[in-house]
């Protein structure tokens, strides 16, 4: 049964309600469609759905699940949507949402008017970036500044033609939560994409894209932002786009440029903090196609700020704040900021597009510390302290001559420091001002550096290889003890002002100085005292006023003023070379007129020099002056020169001549007073390098008139304190060399010494004649005249040389003492220093050769052989015996030896009353002689006597000439005994004395030490053992002897 409510509870209103179909109309269609939808065979949909997307576009897609969706209208949801395409992209979507129109969908079609993608998935292969062109292919053709493509114009119409013929419906687009995958092809780097964000799509007059809320992640790098095209697919099609980000540094997007194959290395900076980047831009589309429609048709706006930034050449930019506007090809900026430690703002207009001629933009920064400019270090000056401010504008486009602009600064303070050992220099202040158009600039700098005042007024060219420079540089009474000491001759003490103008193009890199330049100077010195860093001598110039010019390779020069209390002047030219294997060429005159030559820093104690120097040819290095192509011409005439030798001056009263010098080549010709006498010479020195070292040959006549020898010994201790010399001789050959004589040096003519005194020897005259006999020997004739060597006097010595390249010839050498005649011959080999001397002495006496100590007539002769020694230091005894051997035979008879000397202990120790008288009376001899023989420096003899009334004395041994030592037996008999005991007792006499064969009265002493103190010792076996048997003989044979009368 059914239930019949009671009409009494039914209310009227709601009755009402129920009977008016406006209200249940709508609920009964909306029941109906869907009942309609559950009977709609949605797998059918999405298969065909699939088929008409695939056909469309070429991709393969899948869809996991498919169903109606009406929250925001009547829709699909589609999940597990997959999409691979042909190049094997592939994409997944969690949930794709399609809402349909309601028009369409009721005349049975099925229109997307919006599309939302849930958390799609992309995965992307990005194409390698191009490599280089290989070698052999052709180049691609240059573009035009004026019509470089950032796209070109095709493929920019064939994309706006397609968007345009594709029948869109969706007017709405949402991405949220969207990954994109970039990988490369063939490994497995990637990178990942968040996206989000909602696209509108409006077509009216064209097609208008909108994009909001647009999102885009990778890591900690943020960029939020959106933007919009307009009007695509028309003439009028326009894009704009805003961008935000910012809080990353240049080390968190390494990781994102690497991916792309971007090195941190093609971005010129080490490091940057970006705190804020704002960008917004806006141009037309079609203005991508060229680059020059781009700069003048786009708009942008940046708001930038950054911190610690480091460019690659090391300049720090600490902060970076502003905004900057590009409209109409003009960019409008203000920023500001600390760079290098100093405040900074940059701002103005320029123009970028070459447009605007009236742009300007202007950098100025405020107490700049210099020490903090990353300066290269190879550069010759390098500030190193000291503060700048300035301002720098730059005007016009920036075009080639064609940007313009000016400067000003100041710096205080400035420490130079060189980039060597050179003291620094002090700039107390430096004020600059410039302006630079159409490729000039025009420049004037004024400053105080070292005392001085100076200005630079100028022009130089910029932007070119080979700048050409107007400039000058004018100075005032910079005082140059201040400068850095330089090498060799340097200012040390004075003021100095000059002009220093350039004019022409300044050397390109790796061009030497002065290159094609042409420069002036003119120059003023007041009290400027010259130093030389190696000797530390110095040179005083009261006045040096001087000008001088360089062109095309060219120096010419005048140096004028007062100079060692005389003037001087030097002018000429020095051609300079245009390759560094050439040398520069010198043209020159110098003038000297009555220089103080006691004012020079050498040994002058006086001295009055005028002349002239002239010099041409190529200026030759150090070591080539003397053998180089330099031909030096000079004239001079020196008066009153003194030289400081010692006690006595030399003196040379008046010197004058010519000497020139070419090719190693020197020739001469001097004349003088000097030295109470006159010299003059005339010929030609030859120079030539031997393994890096000058040997010197002569051919040269010298003329001497008693000169006076006092001050010889003052300049060496064996050259002659007194005399004159006096000569006139051809020299010819090489001159001595490492203190060392050469044999091939020749000399021909006459040389006379007189009244010569050599320590505490006199020679009265002595005449050398040399005769060149060769071209390979010389011939010397040596006479002495009354000579005294200390207590020896020889009345004359005579001795004839011939001096060969490898030996001297001693012929004919005579020697006439007070009596008897002495011979001489030998020779001696120059370079082995070898000799071998012959000699023999007749009807002289001992005292005049020997000694005081010995007396007598004397007969001598031998031959020795030996070297010279050799080193520097003087030889003594020990040095000549070394080497010496030969033969010497001595015999002194009739004579008598006044004192004993070491004989004198010797006699005491065989007999004292004997030594007793000799003291008193001397000891007389009838022979003292022998025969010794040496090798090697060792004496030895065996008859070497010495027969006296009262003594006997024969000598057997040898002697160390090197070692100072003897050793020796010595046989005495003392006569004087023999002979009292013969007058007593003949018979007795007999056989004490022992006859020929020796007695008991012969005693027998051994010669030992010293040879310079020699000691005795009585050899007592040997004296009383040595004959006992002729002795006992003797004694028997007595009666007998008697007998006989005997």
């Amino acid at each position: 049964m059914a239930f019949t409510p009671p009409k009494e509870n039914i209310s009227p209103s709601r009755f009402g309600l129920v009977k008016k179909p406006w209200i249940w109309i709508p609920f009964t269609l909306l029941l109906i469609f869907l009942i309609i939808l559950t009977q709609v065979d949605l797998e059918s949909i999405k298969e065909s759905l699939v088929e008409i997307i695939s056909s469309k576009t070429g991709l393969k897609v899948e869809i996991d699940s498919i169903g109606f969706g009406v929250l925001d209208g009547l829709g699909l949801q589609c999940k597990g949507v997959e999409v691979t395409s042909l190049n094997g992209n592939h994409y997944s979507i969690d949930r794709l949402d399609l809402l349909a129109a309601w028009g369409p969908l009721l005349r049975g079609e099925f229109e997307i008017t919006s599309a939302s993608l849930i958390h799609p998935v992309i995965k992307l292969v990005i194409p390698e970036r191009p490599k280089s062109q290989a070698k052999n292919k052709q180049p691609e053709k240059k573009t035009s500044a004026g019509h470089q493509e950032l796209v070109s114009p095709e493929t920019l119409e064939s994309t706006t033609k397609k968007i345009k013929e594709t029948p869109l419906t969706i007017d709405k687009l949402i991405i949220s939560d969207g990954h994109i995958t970039l990988t490369h092809p063939g490994t497995k780097q990637q990178l990942l994409l968040k996206v989000d964000g909602n696209f509108e799509l409006i077509q009216s007059e064209g097609i208008n894209i909108l994009a909001k809320a647009m999102k885009l992640q990778t890591k900690s790098i943020v960029l939020e932002g959106g933007g919009r095209v307009s009007y695509l697919g028309t003439e009028n099609a326009n894009v704009a786009m805003n961008i935000n980000t910012g809080g990353y540094s240049l080390k968190e997007i390494e990781s994102v440029l690497n991916f792309f194959e971007v090195s941190i290395k093609e971005i010129p900076l080490q490091t940057i903090n970006i705190d804020r980047l704002l960008l917004k831009a806006q141009f037309p589309l079609n203005s991508i196609s060229k680059l020059v429609a781009l700069k003048k048709q786009m708009t942008v706006h940046i708001d930038l700020k950054t911190r610690n930034a480091i460019v690659n050449e090391g300049y720090s930019i600490e902060t970076l704040e502003g905004e900057g506007t590009l409209e109409n090809g003009v960019l409008t900026h203000n920023f500001f900021g600390t760079a290098l430690g100093s405040e900074f703002k940059v701002n103005g207009n320029l123009s970028i597009s070459g447009l605007d001629k009236d742009s300007i933009s202007s950098v100025e920064w405020k107490n700049l510390d210099v020490n903090k400019i990353p300066l290269k270090i190879d550069k010759v000056w390098i500030p190193n302290q000291g503060k700048v401010s300035g301002k720098l504008s730059i005007i016009g486009p920036f075009e080639k001559n064609q940007l313009k602009g000016s400067f000003d600064f100041q710096a205080d303070d400035l420490i130079i420091e060189p980039a060597n050992e050179i003291p620094s220099i002090e700039v107390r202040k430096l004020i600059g001002h410039g302006n630079f158009d159409k490729g000039q600039l025009q420049h004037e700098f004024h400053g105080n550096i070292l005392g001085s005042e100076f200005d630079i007024k100028g022009k130089v060219g910029i932007g070119t290889d080979n700048p050409i420079i107007k400039s000058q540089i004018n100075w005032k009474r910079l005082d140059v003890s201040q400068l850095p000491p330089g090498k060799g001759w340097y200012p040390s003490e004075g003021m100095l002002s000059g002009v220093l103008a350039l004019n022409g193009p300044l050397p390109a890199e790796g061009e030497d100085f002065p290159g094609k330049i042409k420069s002036s100077l003119h120059l003023k010195a007041q009290n400027l005292k010259l130093k030389n860093s190696d000797t530390a001598n110095t040179l005083f110039l009261k006045h040096l006023e001087g000008d001088g010019d360089i062109k095309n390779h060219q120096l010419n020069y005048d140096l004028r003023g007062d100079l060692l209390n005389g003037t001087f002047r030097s002018d000429g030219k020095i051609t300079l070379p245009a390759s560094k294997s050439s040398l520069p060429f010198i043209i020159n005159t110098t003038k000297l007129t009555h220089i103080d030559l006691s004012q020079i820093p050498i040994a002058l104690k006086k001295g009055d020099l005028s002349g002239t120097i002239n010099l041409k040819g190529p200026l030759p290095d150090k070591e080539n002056f003397l053998t180089g192509k330099l031909k030096i011409d000079t004239s001079f005439k020196l008066n009153d020169l003194i030289i400081p030798t010692g006690v006595i001056p030399l003196n040379i009263q008046h010197l004058e001549g010519k000497i020139s010098l070419q090719k190693g080549k020197l020739t001469h010709e001097l004349n003088s007073s000097l030295l109470s006498g006159t010299l003059k010479t005339q010929g030609m020195l030859a120079f030539k390098k031997q393994k890096d070292q000058i040997r010197a040959t002569t051919d040269s006549v010298l003329v001497l008139d008693h000169v006076s020898l006092n001050w010889g010994h003052l300049v060496h201790k064996k050259a002659p304190s007194s005399g004159t010399v006096t000569a006139d001789l051809k020299i010819k050959g090489p001159l001595p060399f490492d203190k060392k004589l050469s044999p091939e040096l020749k000399l021909e003519g006459v040389l006379i010494g007189e009244k010569l005194v050599l320590e505490n020897h006199t020679i009265e005259s002595v005449t050398l004649d040399f005769e060149e006999s060769t071209s390979h020997s010389t011939k010397v004739q040596i006479k002495l005249d009354k000579t005294r060597l200390g207590d020896k006097r020889f009345k004359k010595i005579l001795a004839f040389f011939k001096i060969t390249p490898q030996k001297i010839n001693l012929t004919k050498g005579k020697v006439w003492p007070s009596k008897g005649l002495i011979l001489l011959a030998g020779n001696l080999k120059i370079k082995s220093g070898e000799y071998r001397i012959k000699f023999k002495g007749e009807e002289l006496q001992a005292k005049d050769l020997l000694s005081k100590h010995l007396m007598g007539p004397l007969q001598f002769s031998g031959a020795l052989t030996g070297s010279l020694p050799k080193g520097n230091d003087p030889p003594e005894l020990p040095d000549y015996s070394r080497d010496l051997s030969g033969d010497i035979k001595i015999k002194l008879t009739d004579g008598a030896i006044p004192k004993l000397g070491m004989l004198e202990n010797f006699l005491t120790l065989l007999n004292p009353n004997t030594a007793l008288n000799t003291q008193k009376e001397g000891l007389s001899y009838d022979y003292l002689g022998g025969n010794f023989k040496i090798v090697k420096g060792v004496v030895h003899t065996n008859n070497f006597e010495v027969k006296s009334p009262q003594i006997n004395l024969t000598v057997s041994g040898k002697a160390n000439l090197v070692e100072d030592t003897v050793l020796a037996q010595v046989k005495a008999m003392p006569l004087q005994m023999l002979d009292k005991t013969i007058k007593a007792i003949p018979l007795l006499g007999a056989i004490l004395g022992g006859g020929k064969k020796g007695g008991v009265i012969e005693t027998y002493f051994k010669m030992h030490g010293k040879l310079s103190q020699p000691e005795f010792t009585m050899e007592a076996h040997k004296t009383l053992t040595e004959k006992p048997g002729s002795i006992l003989k003797g004694l028997l044979n007595l009666p007998k002897n008697l007998a006989e009368g005997k």
